[in-house]
């Protein structure tokens, strides 16, 4: 009775669940990026300045010259290096914080950015011991109500259009088409990094298929790990990227909830089939030792006394 009411409550659709674990996954996302972007910014701000005094102190002592002129020469060499350095430097922005949480969250871990603070280490710590429960309730939530609208998608096309009483194995079914969403994925983020990145169809297909199964080695970061660029075309794309790696993983989730709802039905319907057959070799095995029994009886009969018999009539 148990097993069948949590089966019934399992087919069941909980959007204002799942919308607040949506919620709380966002808020803990957003949260912990402003969190780190204020620990880590006010330090590499410190460690910036602190490195520039002692190379002016330097230069001063060793080439004695003048304050005037080595500010020229700061101003010039800044100038020079302005562009390469932004383009290769990663910068504590909003953007790039939110991409360390992201991150963190999902367990992709690109290392491309990370906390270089002791606070902000030791809050990672807390934070992913927080925000990766979070993440996974949330991707387990989603593919779970994926792979039920798939099979109550499924049922209705098969009980409507193809006139049938049942569905027909709408487990497997729901299985295939989300291994075809993620393949899908899988393509649209190769083509849209092929735009923000400028690489190859098949590193976006690599980074993309790195990023789902959370592998994240890091080679391949998107625009450099800025999800913020001077072209708003870019900035779309980049931040749509990030959105469709998210829904990859609730496809990735949801492919999983299928192949786990396939085995159970596989390991119920060989349960049934190996009680039938049970059933079945146990009744011909009761009538056998039921005529077995008949018979010794009857001969037992046969074999009484005389007087057995005679005491038995008198």
């Amino acid at each position: 009775m148990a097993s069948a009411e949590e089966t019934e409550e399992s087919n069941k659709f909980h959007f204002k669940s799942l919308a607040t674990k949506i919620a709380i996954f966002i808020c803990v996302l957003l949260v912990g990026a402003s969190i780190f972007r204020i620990i880590e910014r006010d330090k590499g701000l410190q460690t910036t300045h602190s490195n520039t005094e002692n190379v002016k102190e330097e230069i001063t002592s060793k080439y004695n010259i003048s304050a005037k002129d080595l500010r020229k020469l700061f101003t010039a060499f800044e100038k020079e290096l302005a562009d390469a350095t932004e383009a290769r430097k990663p910068q504590w922005t909003f953007s790039n914080s939110v991409f360390l949480a992201f991150s963190i969250m999902t367990t992709i871990g690109y290392g491309y950015l990370t906390p270089k603070t002791w606070q902000g280490q030791l809050f990672c710590i807390f934070y992913s011991m927080v925000a990766i429960p979070v993440t996974g309730i949330m991707l387990i939530s989603v593919g779970n109500h994926v792979t039920l609208a798939l099979q109550r998608l499924i049922s209705m096309l098969e009980t409507r259009l193809l006139r049938r009483e049942m569905p027909m194995n709408p487990q497997l079914k729901s299985t295939v088409v989300t291994f075809v969403f993620m393949v899908v994925i899988i393509i649209s983020g190769a083509l849209l990094t092929s735009h923000t990145d400028d690489w190859t169809f098949i590193e976006g297909m690599y980074f993309t298929f790195i990023s789902l199964s959370t592998i994240g080695f890091g080679d391949y970061i998107i625009n450099n790990g800025q999800l913020k660029d001077p072209d708003v075309q870019k900035t779309i794309a980049v931040n749509f990227t990030v959105v469709l790696i998210t829904v990859g993983l609730c496809v990735v989730s949801s492919v999983l909830c299928s192949v786990s709802d396939l085995i159970e039905e596989k390991r119920k319907r060989m349960h049934v089939l190996s009680a039938a057959a049970a059933l079945a070799n146990s009744a011909p095995n009761k009538l056998s030792l039921r005529k077995t029994e008949a018979r010794k009886n009857k001969k037992l009969e046969t074999r009484r006394p005389l007087s057995t018999i005679e005491e038995a009539s008198v």
